[in-house]
């Protein structure tokens, strides 16, 4: 078999195998390979190198879209200056994702506008560059789904929607009680990740002590708490707003109320 047919072969292969990025670097890797001398095996290691590659970079971009994150904001974005609280070390030790593989939480404390979802967005940056897939969504989007869902008779997609990904965003926990039936399925949702060993990133304007006033009972609440505790890190954030900090700083008179 000539080596003009070999080639036409091969590329034909690499198609029906899917492989477009090996297909499209074929001729540069099977030139540079000659000019080099490589070994084929070290030709055949390139060629999946960069196949390999490229489904990584589509992988990351699925994920991304998926994400719904509402902002692309990086942990190294982050002012540490202007919120001086918040434990620089305890986020670059939860950058290196160790949290996520160990299927530990994260919870975000503090009041509006201090940065609670933006650290929760970087962590959540560095897990889709590492090819994680991650969700992100308020809880005020979470009840709305719920209740779509419950109506619908869709709820078993819906949960399985809030369980398969490696890590949930909550944000926003707190600024509206929930109803006895969206909590209950808030606590379904944080009982099976515990189970499957996968972390929630949970974003809250009030302290645990005040959680009672989120869920309607104790009861709901020690057992949502103790199943996010049980395994977590908790930040608590007693700075103030960036947004007010700035009108400050601009000579504007805050908006309160």
């Amino acid at each position: 078999m000539s080596a003009a047919v070999s080639f036409e072969r091969v590329q034909s292969q690499l198609e029906q195998l899917g492989m477009g990025a090996a297909l499209d670097n074929l001729d540069n890797v099977l030139e540079t390979g000659q000019k080099k001398e490589l070994l084929p095996v070290q030709v055949l290691d390139e060629l999946f190198s960069r196949e390999l590659s490229a489904r990584f970079e589509r992988r990351v971009q699925t994920n991304m879209k998926l994400s719904r994150l509402p902002a692309h904001k990086t942990l190294e974005e982050f002012d540490y200056e202007a919120q001086p609280q918040v434990p620089k070390d305890v986020i670059e030790e939860l950058s290196s994702l160790r949290f996520l593989h160990q299927g530990e939480n994260v919870l975000f404390l503090g009041p509006p506008g201090v940065g609670k979802t933006h650290l929760a967005c970087g962590l959540a940056m560095k897990a889709i560059e590492r090819g994680h897939r991650i969700y992100f969504l308020t809880i005020h989007d979470l009840v709305t789904k719920y209740r779509t869902s419950r109506e619908k008779n869709r709820l078993h997609i819906l949960m399985r929607t809030m369980t398969r990904p490696d890590l949930v965003i909550l944000d926003e926990m707190g600024y509206l009680p929930l109803e006895r039936d969206d909590a209950t399925f808030l606590f379904e949702v944080i009982n099976k990740r515990y189970q499957k060993g996968r972390p929630i990133i949970i974003t809250s304007n009030k302290s645990y002590g005040q959680w009672d006033e989120i869920f309607p009972d104790l009861v709901l609440v020690t057992a949502v708490l103790d199943r996010l505790l049980h395994h977590a890190t908790t930040i608590n954030i007693r700075g103030e707003s960036y947004r007010l900090r700035h009108r400050r700083e601009a000579g504007l008179t805050p908006v309160t109320g």
